[in-house]
């Protein structure tokens, strides 16, 4: 089970580069395309970013996630330093607040803490006992401009 004395804990501060290439990939799976010549332009040329508004190529509202597995251990490292069993996790919540655009481009350094932990159900009930954890995000561009935060909930089984 996640240990109760992480409420609180917070993750070291890790940064990356946002590259256009990556946001043209996951706009690829996330529509299902082969090629990412066949996604919208919006996604993977700059002239039509900007022909929208935007100062480069923008990511897409839920590419956020992708932070998470590129940075600190990835999933297993956020999972492991909590002390959660992946084998038990059933991630079941994610909320964002979008404060500005994401772009190529970008430097987001990632700021993730433990902002709760609480229990659903009885101990002494055979697989009715569940253990909640959830993280909260912040992206910070390279202009120290809170971008997006993200709550993440996921639970845990007795």
């Amino acid at each position: 089970m996640a240990d109760p004395s992480k409420l609180g804990m917070e993750f070291p501060v890790y940064s990356i580069r946002v590259e256009k290439n990556k946001i043209a990939e996951f706009v690829a799976a996330l529509e299902q395309k082969d090629d990412t010549e066949q996604i919208n332009p919006l996604y993977r040329d700059v002239d039509a970013a900007k022909k929208a508004g935007f100062e480069n190529i923008p990511t897409p509202p839920t590419f956020s996630t992708s932070y998470v597995f590129w940075t600190g251990g990835g999933l297993l490292g956020t999972i492991k330093a909590v002390g959660a069993d992946l084998s038990k996790l059933l991630h079941t919540k994610e909320e964002y607040e979008y404060f500005a655009p994401v772009c190529a481009g970008d430097v987001i350094t990632r700021k993730m803490k433990v902002v709760d932990m609480y229990e659903r159900g009885k101990k002494e009930q055979a697989n009715r006992y569940m253990q909640v954890t959830v993280l909260e995000t912040d992206l910070i561009n390279q202009r120290g401009e809170l971008v997006i935060r993200a709550r993440t909930t996921f639970m845990e089984r007795g």
